[in-house]
């Protein structure tokens, strides 16, 4: 059993925060973005991510310490038959070390039990073998049999009836739980279903591959987090925007913590459906799991220590998100707080420099507005010479 407190590192009377806290480091510390191309840290990830889903979880955390504690006990256990053990290896020697006469009587009595032992094994052995026979025969027909149904499921698969074909042997597999063909061919069936979906995925196929992702995410027990993810990129690719929102919603209740699913969230509820109070709340969930991850890791005062240049572009993008849509909610204080954010963390890059010069025109806020107008002009902005034409003159 994997030991989630050390994985943490954590002793066993950890509480509640200091289990979310050393979870934050870690996962701030092995998150892939962090990490790309390094599989070792992307399992440290996993790892991370299993040990703070059990110990955060009141119920699941009673439950692992039970059987920890109980795994830890087995030593003493174990010494305790040992001792057992050495006890009667003891008194068989001492019963050894009696002696027997060895007379005509005691020649009888073993010849009599030898013949009544052979007598009884020959007894025994035509019981045994005929009542094999009959339960392997009996057994034979029902594998045979099983193997017909598997084989006519299998045909339903390859038709294309996907639903059908494992629906079938879900039932015959609940109906005989300790039949390993049932076991094997429905792990066949959903890894062939997982695989066709993959190849379409790879090749862009995004309609075949939700066709085939949406039954593989009914037979996942829970669905897996990949398979969510793939279903997200077809339904979003296929214009499928309030489909591919809900599933990134379901995605985020099992990742609170991701910042990367906020933004899509945000972004999709921003660009596609116009909802801005709902892509405002995902993406103050976003800035907020920013600077809770940078004050875990390098204090209260992140932004006097760490480089920016360090941090995904990701964390630029949320604040560059957040401003237009707080511009589409005539928020401009907040959107220029944003902005001002975005600046900071990705100085080189034009767009918030023009962003933000125009939410002060809008709000009739010309302070620094020719500097802004100067500096995204400088960095390749677009359209900048008639906005400083009319208010840099």
């Amino acid at each position: 059993m994997a030991d989630f407190y050390q994985i943490l590192g954590l002793n066993q009377s950890a509480d509640s925060t200091q289990i979310r806290t050393s979870y934050k480091r870690l996962a701030m510390q092995y998150h892939p973005d962090r990490n790309p191309g390094n599989p070792q840290a992307e399992e440290m990830f996993k790892a991370i991510n299993e040990a703070y889903h059990i110990l955060s979880d009141p119920l699941k955390k009673s439950r692992y310490d039970s059987r920890f504690n109980a795994q830890t006990s087995t030593s003493s256990t174990e010494a305790y038959w040992r001792e057992v053990r050495r006890q009667q290896y003891a008194r068989w020697q001492q019963t050894r070390k009696r002696k027997y006469v060895f007379d005509r009587q005691y020649f009888k009595i073993q010849g009599l039990a030898f013949l009544v032992f052979l007598v009884m094994s020959g007894i025994s052995f035509g019981i045994f073998h005929t009542a094999s026979y009959i339960v392997s025969s009996k057994y034979e027909k029902i594998r045979l049999h099983n193997q017909e149904l598997i084989m006519e499921v299998n045909s339903l698969f390859g038709s294309g009836k996907i639903d059908e074909a494992i629906a079938r042997i879900i039932a015959l597999h609940e109906k005989e739980p300790l039949d390993f063909q049932f076991i094997h061919a429905r792990d066949s069936l959903v890894n062939e279903l997982r695989h066709q979906a993959e190849k379409h995925f790879i090749n862009q196929h995004f309609e075949e591959s939700l066709d085939l992702l949406i039954p593989l995410k009914k037979y996942e027990f829970p669905p897996r987090t990949e398979t969510l993810r793939k279903i997200s990129v077809c339904q979003y690719n296929l214009g499928s925007y309030e489909e591919a929102l809900q599933t990134l919603k379901q995605l985020h209740s099992q990742q609170p913590w991701s910042l990367e699913l906020a933004y899509q969230i945000g972004i999709i509820n921003q660009r596609y459906l116009e909802n801005h109070e709902e892509a405002h709340y995902y993406f103050t969930i976003g800035k907020k799991l920013f600077k809770e991850n940078l004050a875990e890791i390098y204090g209260e005062a992140f932004t006097v220590v760490m480089n920016p240049n360090d941090l995904p572009d990701i964390y630029a993008d949320i604040f560059v998100a957040s401003a237009n849509t707080n511009t589409a909610m005539k928020d401009y204080k907040e959107a220029v707080k944003d902005l001002n954010w975005a600046i900071y963390l990705r100085p080189q890059q034009a767009e918030p420099y023009k962003l933000r010069a125009l939410v002060k025109i809008k709000n009739r806020d010309y302070s620094g507005l020719c500097t802004d107008l100067s500096q995204a002009k400088k960095l390749g902005a677009q359209g900048i010479s008639g906005l400083q034409n009319k208010y840099c003159r």
